[in-house]
C-alpha cells in the first residue's frame, strides 16, 4: 500500500509542474444559472470558483479522477486575495442579485472550503459576513473534505448566516473498498456518518457527491454502488444527492487508464437507470446529476457521436431542476449496444475500455 501511495504522490508532483501562475486576485469562474433549492422551488444561484493552493490531500496523491489542483495556484494565496476574488465576483453580478427575488451562492474551491490552509478564517468570516447582508439570500453552499467539518466550523458557519446551509462532501461510494481502493479517497464510512449527525444538530445539510463509475469496476457494477449508496446516504439523512459522472480529467491517473483503453466513461443509459431507480425508491429526495462533459469523448456518453447524447444531456439537467422522473424517458438504438457491452464486461476479467475498438466500430 505505502508503495500505491509512493506512486499517486510522484505521479501528482509530475503534473504539478505544469501549473501557470494566474491572477490571484480574480476567481477561477463565476457565472449565474438556473437551480433547485432545498424546498424544490427553482431559482438563480451564483456559483464561485475561488483560485486557493489547493487540495492538500491531492497534493499527497489524491483522488485518482480528480485534477482541480491543476486550477490551484503554484503561489501563495493569502486572506486578501480570497478576499479579492469574493469581492470581484459579488461586484461582477451585483446588479442582477439586486433584481431576483431571492438566490443561493454556491462557493467551491477545488477543495475544501473548511480547511484552514486551503480558506483561512479571517477570509472565510469576511464572506460569511458579507453573504449575511443580501436580505433576499435563500441559501449557501460549501464544499469540505469531512474531517474539516468540526463543531468549531459549523459554530462560525451559523454565527453570520441563519438560512439554509448545505456542504458538499465527496462520498463518491458507500462502499469503503471502492471508495479507498478504486478511489484513494482517504476517507471512512464512521467519517461520514459523524458529519451528517453533527450537521443535523446545526440544521445544515449535507449534499453528497455520489461518483458514477469509479475506476477499476464494471459498468454494470457501477450502476449496482451508485444505487446502493444513495438510497443509504438518503437513509443517512443527506439533503440532497449530487451524482458526478466520470469526466476524464487531464493529469488524472484514470486519464492514464483511458488513454490505454482500460477505462469507459459511463453510459449516459447507465445514468438514466440509476436516477430512475434512485427516483421511484425516494420521491421525497433530491436528486441532481453534474452533466460536466456529458456527451464527449472525455464525459459519460453512449455511443460517441450519436445524436442522443445531446438530447440526454438536456433531458438530464431538465431532470436536476424539475424533479420529472418522466423526463428520463428516452429510447434510441444504441441502447442495444450498451446492453452488449454490460453482457460482455461481465464475462471479461478486467474492465473493458471503448466499445468501438470491442465491437470494432471504427
Amino acid at each position: 500500500m505505502e508503495d500505491y501511495k509512493a506512486f499517486l504522490r510522484k505521479f501528482r508532483e509530475k503534473n504539478l509542474k505544469k501549473r501557470k501562475v494566474r491572477d490571484k486576485n480574480k476567481p477561477i469562474a463565476v457565472w449565474i444559472q438556473d437551480d433547485i433549492y432545498r424546498d424544490f422551488t427553482i431559482g438563480k444561484s451564483l456559483t464561485i470558483i475561488l483560485r486557493t493552493e489547493g487540495c492538500f490531500y491531492a497534493k499527497e496523491g489524491g483522488c485518482l479522477m480528480c485534477s482541480y489542483l491543476m486550477d490551484s495556484s503554484p503561489e501563495k494565496i493569502t486572506s486578501e486575495n480570497i478576499i479579492n476574488q469574493f469581492n470581484y465576483a459579488i461586484e461582477k453580478y451585483k446588479e442582477k442579485l439586486k433584481d431576483l427575488k431571492d438566490f443561493s451562492v454556491k462557493i467551491f474551491t477545488s477543495g475544501s472550503f473548511l480547511d484552514d490552509r486551503e480558506v483561512h478564517r479571517e477570509a472565510r468570516e469576511y464572506i460569511f459576513k458579507k453573504l449575511s447582508e443580501f436580505e433576499n439570500l435563500k441559501e449557501v453552499a460549501i464544499e469540505s473534505r469531512p474531517e474539516f467539518i468540526t463543531e468549531e466550523k459549523l459554530n462560525e458557519i451559523r454565527k453570520y448566516l441563519n438560512i439554509n446551509v448545505e456542504i458538499g462532501v465527496g462520498i463518491e461510494s458507500l462502499n469503503e473498498e471502492i471508495r479507498n481502493y478504486a478511489i484513494n479517497k482517504g476517507i471512512t464510512n464512521e467519517q461520514i456518518i459523524k458529519v451528517i449527525e453533527l450537521a443535523k444538530n446545526y440544521d445544515i445539510g449535507i449534499k453528497a457527491y455520489l461518483l458514477i463509475k469509479p475506476p477499476f469496476i464494471t459498468e454494470k457494477d457501477a450502476i449496482k454502488d451508485a444505487i446502493q449508496s444513495a438510497n443509504e446516504c438518503i437513509k443517512l439523512g443527506c439533503s440532497r444527492i449530487s451524482f458526478c459522472p466520470t469526466t476524464i480529467h487531464k493529469g488524472s491517473l484514470i486519464e492514464y487508464f483511458w488513454n490505454k483503453n482500460q477505462y469507459r466513461p459511463p453510459f449516459l443509459w447507465s445514468i438514466i437507470e440509476i436516477l430512475k431507480n434512485i427516483k421511484k425508491e425516494n420521491k421525497n429526495a433530491l436528486i441532481m446529476c453534474d452533466t460536466s462533459g456529458v456527451g464527449s469523448e472525455r464525459g459519460a456518453h453512449n455511443i460517441y457521436g450519436c445524436k442522443c447524447n445531446k438530447i440526454i444531456k438536456e433531458r438530464l439537467e431538465r431532470f436536476t431542476l424539475t424533479q420529472d422522473i418522466d423526463v428520463l424517458n428516452v429510447e434510441c438504438e444504441c441502447k442495444k449496444l450498451w446492453e452488449a457491452y454490460l453482457e460482455v464486461e461481465s464475462k471479461n476479467i478486467v474492465p473493458l475500455g471503448d466499445e468501438r475498438k470491442i465491437f470494432s466500430l471504427n
